[in-house]
């Protein structure tokens, strides 16, 4: 948002110091963007009248010129403007005046005459006004006057960042309002404006059907208006200064009470409305097109202002109609002033692929108690400039929810402020914010004003108070931390846990959009949900991502195309399969590529399945009984080296090689490991069974299984776990074979089992156990010992 810092500085009845002004709007969250002068600097320049003008005598296209410029006697000055004139005044450069870039004026001869001075164009000054020529004053200017006051060039442009939140500080009005909290400058009383909706409009009808929508609708004619008239020079400045184009007097005069009160305003050709007009929610088929050219074809239930015939004549809140618009043949025209509810104009504008200064400010929230002052001013300005009497008034008002009230207590906001700051010096706070506050024993009951959407919880509130006080002024002290000795059952710390280990296994974390192409949807999304699509997609980011697969892989393309041929990256987000809460889960996802780099005395190599099996082990271990089961069927993985992850018989995820078949179209020659886990799936293991550890020594012993190639080894696992050997503390699998003198459908799966007991074992025992175990997987799988 610009603003005009002079004309901000109206508002009140204190000089304002800019530097303290535009520092404390920074620090409370109120960001300047930039400050730009609106005239570049110079001086030794003032109004200068021209009193008489004759040709050069030695130059046909010179004149030489008496010019008033407030002296005792005229200065002569030669000119070469087109438009120079006996009775014009203009800025005249008096001798050692000084121009924009240093361009200093002194007496000079031309053509055998003296000029003393120099008589300005805007573009000289730094003031361009599209005029080729001298920039003409108007009649009002007093010879003698410093230029730089008269036209107000003094002042400067400043552009605020408001975030979306701070819908109320869209306007000079609520601007003010911020800075009386945090500075305590001195706001001017509010200005009272005559009630011009004293009179019904008769012979109007007015169809007010969707008034839960728009809780307040106000409309005022007025006839005999002369739209044809220039919008005068202080609104045409106050609008350009504002980032605002002018465009005819009436469409200035509503575009002025927007950015000065905060209420967007539309002004109908009262003769285009058939002698009415409401508010209905759109039809299927219906079509409008709009101020801008659009033609805007209307999504059902979407709020509309109609005209006495039903027809759609404005989108509420968005953008009027061509048709019913204000041209310079109006004569008669309809105001309207309404407060339409923020989620009925959220993202209408963007749907229809326009823009517009009302549907920026009705989606953030105006306020709902100035519509009358606005069609008040409106009217008042429309009077002055255009002329025309006010004919009558349309009105409707439906009770709004009632402004929330939030109880608080002042001593657990201290605590959580960390600053002791007096009550009264609270009280006031609050009380510049706008905010009504009521004693209650030892809490307070703070409403706030009407305009503040975003104040709804006892946060909101301690937030203002902590944003007004400074945080500047919070002193720096030590925190008070809380030991816990069990933070797993947080799912917050839950969340960290995984983000720490997997950084500390060398992984990198990602922050993906959410929206994907539908290139990548149809190769990698998870065909179980149906796509969400979105009816305005930014860059061909048509689709909502339901699985965090397709980030991975887009990651790893881009990496690949900048020349890294390895990569470790995960991304903690949610994804979307549904428009409620419970159908966007948080995914977590990892993804391995490239070399496996051990160590020294280990050469590198590719990744694998079991590299991505001991993160996902080294992830999930602790939060209950983890187990790997056989998936063939799922078309994103490659069926022979991938599983389900599941943890207390509940399956959260999978792990796998990314399917062959996916390899061409994405370009990958290697290709990737990927998990990916449902985290609301998880749940914490909160009970731990201690036990002291052996004082004896541990047993390995080896056995190598020849078998059909079909056979799972997750599965023979799980079989010789099933046996229950007390004394079994490991079983894993450390080569698998093919080739040599096997056959074509056999492998040799080697594993390594590891034995301790609370006694030494012996010998005896421990053939015993190999025994089962061969026994296991020789009637189970026909496993032969190799």
């Amino acid at each position: 948002m610009k603003i005009s810092w002079n004309y901000l500085q109206d508002f009140f009845t204190d000089k304002l110091d800019k530097k303290v002004v535009l520092e404390r709007l920074t620090m409370a969250g109120l960001e300047v963007e930039d400050e730009t002068p609106v005239a570049p600097e110079f001086s030794g320049i003032v109004v200068g009248e021209v009193i008489s003008c004759e040709k050069h005598p030695d130059a046909d296209k010179l004149s030489l010129c008496k010019v008033d410029a407030g002296d005792s006697e005229p200065l002569q000055i030669i000119c070469g403007a087109s438009n120079v004139a006996v009775g014009v005044k203009v800025p005249c450069a008096k001798v050692g005046a000084v121009l924009p870039e240093n361009f200093k004026i002194a007496e000079r001869k031309m053509r055998g005459l003296m000029s003393y001075g120099m008589l300005c164009s805007g573009n000289e000054i730094g003031c361009p006004d599209g005029v080729d020529g001298l920039l003409l004053l108007n009649n009002d200017a007093i010879p003698g006057t410093d230029i730089r006051e008269y036209l107000d060039l003094n002042d400067s442009i400043i552009e605020f960042k408001i975030t979306p939140n701070r819908g109320d500080c869209l306007s000079y009005t609520g601007l003010a309002r911020e800075i009386h909290a945090l500075t305590g400058y001195t706001l001017k009383d509010k200005e009272l404006y005559s009630d011009f909706l004293t009179k019904k409009l008769e012979n109007f009808s007015f169809n007010p059907e969707a008034s839960d929508k728009c809780p307040h609708y106000v409309g005022l004619a007025i006839k005999n208006v002369n739209n044809a008239k220039a919008s005068p020079a202080w609104l045409v400045k106050v609008l350009e200064r504002s980032g605002l184009r002018p465009k005819s007097s009436l469409v200035d005069i509503t575009n002025y009470v927007m950015i000065v009160l905060g209420q967007p305003m539309h002004a109908f050709d009262l003769s285009k409305l058939n002698s009415g007009i409401g508010f209905r929610l759109a039809k299927t088929g219906e079509e409008l097109k709009l101020i801008d050219g659009t033609n805007a074809r209307l999504v059902k239930d979407d709020l509309v202002i109609t005209d006495g015939s039903d027809n759609p004549v404005a989108i509420a809140g968005v953008m009027g109609g061509l048709d019913s618009a204000v041209t310079e043949a109006t004569t008669e025209i309809l105001l309207e002033s309404a407060f339409f509810l923020p989620e009925v104009i959220h993202g209408r504008a963007k749907a229809y692929g326009v823009s517009s200064d009302s549907a920026y400010r009705f989606e953030r929230g105006v306020n709902p108690d100035i519509q009358h002052d606005a069609i008040n001013l409106a009217a008042k300005l429309v009077l002055e400039i255009c002329g025309g009497e006010v004919v009558g008034s349309i009105h409707s008002v439906k009770a709004t929810q009632s402004q929330v009230k939030i109880n608080i207590d002042y001593a657990d906001m201290l605590k959580l402020i960390g600053e002791d700051i007096a009550t009264v010096e609270i009280d006031k706070i609050l009380a510049d914010l706008g905010c009504q506050v009521v004693v209650e024993g030892e809490k307070r009951i703070i409403t706030p004003p009407a305009y503040r959407f975003d104040l709804k919880i006892r946060e909101d509130i301690i937030e203002e108070v902590i944003r007004v006080y400074g945080y500047d002024r919070i002193q720096a002290k030590m925190p008070i931390l809380a030991h816990r000795f069990n933070s797993v059952d947080s799912k917050l710390n839950q969340l960290t846990s995984w983000k720490d280990a997997l950084l500390n296994m060398g992984f990198n974390e990602v922050i993906s959009y959410a929206f994907i192409e539908e290139s990548y949807a149809e190769l990698l999304a998870d065909k179980k949900h149906d796509l969400i699509r979105l009816k305005n997609p930014l860059a061909g980011l048509a689709v909502m991502r339901n699985n965090l697969i397709t980030d991975m892989v887009k990651t790893l393309q881009h990496n690949i195309n900048r020349g890294y041929d390895s990569l470790r990256v995960f991304e903690l987000a949610r994804v979307f399969n549904g428009e409620t809460a419970d159908t966007q889960p948080l995914y977590l996802a990892g993804l391995i590529y490239g070399k496996h780099h051990a160590g020294w005395s280990e050469k590198p190599r590719q990744v694998d399945f079991y590299d991505l099996k001991s993160i996902v082990e080294n992830l999930f271990s602790a939060y209950g009984k983890l187990d790997f089961t056989t998936l063939n069927d799922n078309p994103l993985f490659h069926p022979g080296r991938t599983a389900n992850i599941v943890i207390n018989g509940i399956n959260v995820g999978v792990l796998g090689q990314l399917h062959p078949k996916l390899g061409q179209p994405l370009g990958l020659d290697i290709l990737p490991y990927i998990f990916e886990v449902d985290t609301s799936l998880i749940q914490p293991e909160i009970s731990y069974n201690l036990s002291s550890v052996s004082k004896f020594q541990k047993v390995n012993r080896d056995l190598a299984f020849i078998l059909d190639k079909s056979v799972n080894v997750g599965d023979i696992l799980k079989s010789i776990s099933a046996l229950q050997i007390n004394d079994l503390l490991s079983s894993t699998i450390f080569d698998i074979f093919t080739g040599g003198n096997l056959a074509d459908n056999q492998k040799s799966v080697a594993l390594k089992f590891t034995f301790q007991s609370d006694h030494t074992l012996t010998d005896e025992e421990i053939v015993s156990y190999l025994e089962l175990i061969k026994q296991k997987v020789a009637t189970e799988y026909n496993g032969q010992l190799r």
